[in-house]
């Protein structure tokens, strides 16, 4: 067979024409731009932003998780918005065990107003990505209760700190055994989560549950796990178009993983 006909054959340019393009693309040093797009980001507050959070104009929707888009208050905490008109104050990301501790941002102790927020309180509403975390429990407020309460309702009674107005709260656990009774004596309720401690601490003392409050509650998430991805060099991502996920990796996308030859079931 003449070489010179299998040098100058269609398939053979082809070839040729593909490895000089890898190639040119590996000593260009061109890095893909999804990979690029998902570096880690933070709001400014020293935590960590990736995968499957991402903070909505500082990364592209791809490098996270439908659902968990964060944005950045203006003193630097990431924020995340459990129901249409609640913002919770992200505290801290635990990856390894798909994790998140998360506290009302009307809670805030930073903000100059929080002796008064109680009063505003919203019934905690969880979209279908996340689920309260093992250890947590519902605390129950009760407002425009009746002024006159009877004595065995007063311990429930919470202060009004700086907040306008006679209105009268109570707040308790759900499983205490005075809230039917309670409940007889206001017009209106709502539920927060709060994480317990192991061992009880502050349980059935109503300042310790506006303290619990404040400090917000754990939540665990579904997701899609990158640890694969991000253990081969990649940045986790989704593609909404086709509904799966991606590793974005230094070269093009990859549907799990970085490494050549590697399997993962």
């Amino acid at each position: 067979m003449d070489l010179s006909q299998i040098s100058d054959s269609p398939l053979t340019s082809f070839c040729m024409f593909i490895l000089c393009l890898l190639l040119a693309r590996t000593v260009s040093g061109e890095i893909d731009r999804q990979y690029l797009a998902c570096v880690t980001k933070t709001c400014g507050d020293g935590q960590n932003i990736s995968f499957p959070f991402y903070i909505e104009n500082q990364q592209e929707a791809y490098c996270g998780y439908p659902g968990f888009n964060l944005s950045c208050n203006d003193k630097g905490n990431p924020v995340l918005k459990l129901s249409s008109d609640t913002n919770y104050i992200v505290e801290k990301i635990v990856y390894h065990n798909h994790s998140v501790h998360v506290s009302n941002a009307a809670f805030s102790e930073t903000n100059s107003d929080a002796a008064c927020t109680f009063t505003r309180i919203k019934n905690v509403s969880l979209p279908a990505e996340f689920q309260l975390a093992p250890d947590q429990k519902q605390a129950v407020f009760l407002y425009n209760c009746n002024s006159s309460l009877p004595e065995k309702l007063l311990r429930h009674k919470l202060l009004a700190g700086n907040c306008s107005g006679d209105d009268t709260v109570l707040g308790m656990f759900e499983d205490d055994s005075d809230l039917d009774y309670a409940s007889k004596q206001c017009k209106e309720s709502a539920v927060a989560p709060v994480a317990v401690d192991m061992n009880g601490e502050g349980m059935g003392d109503h300042i310790g549950i506006e303290e619990m409050v404040r400090k917000g509650f754990l939540l665990k998430w579904r997701a899609s796990d990158c640890r694969v991805c991000k253990e081969s060099g990649g940045r986790c991502g989704f593609d909404a178009d086709t509904f799966h996920f991606q590793c974005y990796c230094p070269d093009r996308p990859h549907a799990k993983h970085c490494t050549p030859g590697m399997y993962v079931s």
